[in-house]
């Protein structure tokens, strides 16, 4: 965390308003997994949402990997769960069932540009472009320490490329405030930070993230190895602010 408070590039950033929030149009949520939106961008969600900007959210993987042990929540009914949570998350944040896409692609194993499959991520991907026409998308940090934050990114970064029509971008941060080294901050050469006023939305932020029982609580408690967002993690996003890097031209 300390990186991050010592970073020049935050404590500096530039205000994105509600008219600058307007300029975004349609806008593309791309999460990794289930929470990530919440924990990211759910504030600005919300903001969006209160804007009556249009907002699709897309999950990657299929969050199956969070409990890989458990005889309770087998990948299946895990899955499922998963799913069902991120639902009501976004219901909080104003986003209906109808504007969200599950790709369900394997856990812990999205795919980089050099894996065989890279490919077919970036079709599915595509489709959901070609299908919603996003002015702007909203995805992980590009050097995000988490593996599949950073596939996550790869693919939506080629997926763009492949329309041929440049998107605004603005890139969210998760595993920055725990995880990362001086290699994985945001640099001047990088692009610039975006700093968005969430109080208005910082409750139901809060309360989408607690709809995910499976991530925040003891609701499955058969895998010892099982991942749960510690309070002090949870800490970190109960802020007033969240910030995004949108990339150089």
């Amino acid at each position: 965390m300390a990186l991050i408070q010592e970073n020049s590039l935050f404590t500096n950033a530039s205000q994105l308003s509600p008219d600058q929030q307007r300029l975004l149009g349609k806008t593309l949520i791309v999460a990794p997994h289930q929470d990530d939106e919440s924990l990211g961008c759910g504030g600005t969600i919300y903001l969006l949402n209160q804007l009556k900007i249009p907002v699709h959210v897309v999950f990657v993987s299929d969050g199956s990997m969070s409990h890989p042990n458990s005889k309770k929540y087998p990948t299946d009914k895990l899955i499922s769960l998963r799913e069902k949570e991120s639902i009501e998350a976004l219901r909080i944040l104003g986003v209906s069932p109808e504007h969200i896409t599950f790709l369900q692609l394997k856990d812990g194993q999205l795919p980089t540009p050099q894996a065989f499959n890279f490919d077919l991520a970036v079709h599915a991907m595509g489709g959901v472009l070609y299908k919603f026409k996003p002015e702007t998308i909203i995805l992980p940090w590009q050097r995000d320490p988490h593996p599949d934050h950073r596939a996550t990114w790869q693919i939506v970064d080629r997926a763009i490329m492949n329309t041929g029509t440049p998107i605004r971008r603005l890139e969210y941060f998760v595993w920055l405030w725990e995880r990362a080294s001086q290699d994985d901050l945001p640099t001047a050469d990088d692009g610039k930070i975006w700093e968005v006023d969430i109080e208005k939305g910082r409750e139901c932020k809060k309360k989408a993230i607690r709809a995910y029982l499976s991530q925040t609580t003891s609701l499955i408690d058969d895998d010892p190895e099982g991942f749960i967002l510690s309070a002090e993690v949870q800490a970190h996003f109960d802020t007033n602010v969240e910030f995004f890097l949108e990339m150089k031209s």
